[in-house]
């Protein structure tokens, strides 16, 4: 069964003044987030999703990213989410994994879709998938960064950096050394963030566009070594 991960696919542009003072909390995400969630993740993946879930627009994404969400044992389930929030708001999203765990995760979500939506849209992600399954977008022993996304208002927080510090954090509980994830080439913005924060490009793959009106033509992978020294316990 191919792989078919998502890409990010960020634009870190401010939309409001920085405030330090903003308290965000950072928890697990459930099944009942899945709304909000949907509505993040899509941030990542407008006209990729649209092609890989054979949808004609934005609500057609998000209600199928809303429909497996609540699923566990796949990439884009709650299961592997961790979500920011400003009280009762979700204000971005990460999904991170081992990378050994992303063949199987695959495999699920192409089942989560088939339970929920049918045959035939599992079949859809998989026949338009098998060109991105097999892209260098991880190694073997890597914690992999699958989304992240910040609502667009929130952006230019430090929410992002957040959610990868809780990564990392994670990455080091599990004895993996090293964090990584892709970023469309056009997201120029969001290269320049993932590299203020610590990561380098490992990798600059590029590729025939997917089909006309989708936005994907590569990705850089990018890598970034995880800190040994949980800062916390400093």
């Amino acid at each position: 069964m191919p792989r078919v991960p998502i890409r990010l696919g960020l634009d870190y542009n401010s939309r409001m003044p920085r405030d330090s003072k903003i308290k965000i909390s950072l928890r697990p995400a459930t099944p009942a987030d899945a709304e909000a969630a949907a509505a993040l993740m899509y941030e990542t993946m407008p006209t990729l999703g649209e092609y890989l879930f054979g949808q004609p627009d934005a609500a057609g994404t998000i209600r199928v990213l809303a429909g497996i969400f609540p699923a566990p044992g796949h990439l884009l389930s709650y299961q592997y989410s961790t979500l920011a929030t400003f009280g009762m708001e979700a204000v971005g999203i990460a999904q991170v994994l081992p990378s050994n765990d992303m063949a199987r995760a695959a495999i699920g979500l192409a089942r989560a879709l088939r339970r929920r939506f049918g045959w035939a849209a599992m079949l859809r992600l998989i026949y338009r998938g098998i060109r991105l399954a097999n892209e260098p977008d991880t190694e073997p022993g890597e914690y992999y960064v699958n989304t992240l996304a910040v609502a667009p208002a929130w952006r230019n927080q430090g929410i992002g950096a957040r959610l990868l510090e809780e990564a990392e954090r994670r990455g080091r509980e599990l004895g993996l050394s090293v964090l990584s994830l892709g970023v469309l080439l056009h997201n120029t913005n969001a290269k320049r963030f993932y590299e203020r924060v610590g990561f380098r490009e490992a990798l600059k793959y590029e590729t025939r566009p997917l089909a006309p009106g989708v936005k994907y033509t590569g990705f850089y992978r990018m890598v970034k070594p995880i800190d040994r020294t949980d800062r916390k316990s400093k």
